[in-house]
């Protein structure tokens, strides 16, 4: 069982491609990163740093307390369809059907909404819909069935202070630049880093 903090916590999540293979390639790596972006507004964590390599991941995130209650129904809808709006093709209904479940004040409101909360403000909940999405994705793309990642996502908590941060970011910034991908940080498009340095 995965050991999560009920205060405001930083993380440090890993997760290997299955076998180490190399299946993240430049199309993919692009796909991930608006992917990572739009769960990361869906859960309500704080992306700080990430870097996308062609068999594993690095991502550091800030996963805030809630404060003041819930989310509210608006802001609940609004985060639903930012991954399940346009283009998604799944199981889970479209937004404007979503919309009017949660306007009817029914039973059925209720559990969806206890259903979508419990994957708010969560380290698990953010990298299994994350995962899980992208694989949908690439499993889609290529023509291909089954698991995708090597296991569960790995984490490492980290002080959340200026220092501790900076050392973790720079040791995720820097992975294409020990893996000889690039000659520095700003130059690799799949990275914290470079996504800022790029605009």
């Amino acid at each position: 069982m995965r050991i999560k903090n009920t205060e405001t916590s930083v993380y440090h999540c890993i997760s290997r491609v299955r076998g180490g293979d190399r299946l993240l390639g430049a199309r993919e790596r692009e796909v991930l990163r608006k992917m990572l972006w739009k769960v990361a507004a869906f859960s309500g964590v704080e992306v700080l740093a990430y870097c996308l390599l062609s068999n594993h991941i690095h991502i550091l995130v800030r996963v805030p307390r809630v404060v003041g209650g819930q989310v509210d129904r608006q802001e609940l809808l609004r985060r639903y369809s930012l991954i399940y709006g346009e283009g998604y093709a799944g199981v889970f209904p479209d937004p404007h059907n979503m919309g009017l479940i949660l306007a009817s004040d029914s039973e059925e409101a209720a559990q969806w909404e206890a259903r979508l909360r419990a994957r708010m403000h969560d380290v698990s909940a953010f990298m299994k819909t994350l995962k899980q999405r992208f694989s949908w994705w690439y499993n889609r793309s290529h023509g291909r069935f089954g698991t995708l990642w090597a296991e569960r996502f790995k984490s490492v908590l980290v002080e959340d202070d200026p220092r501790s941060l900076t050392v973790v970011a720079a040791y995720i910034d820097l992975n294409p630049v020990r893996a000889g991908l690039a000659p520095d940080p700003a130059d690799y498009r799949w990275s914290s880093y470079g996504e800022t340095m790029g605009g």
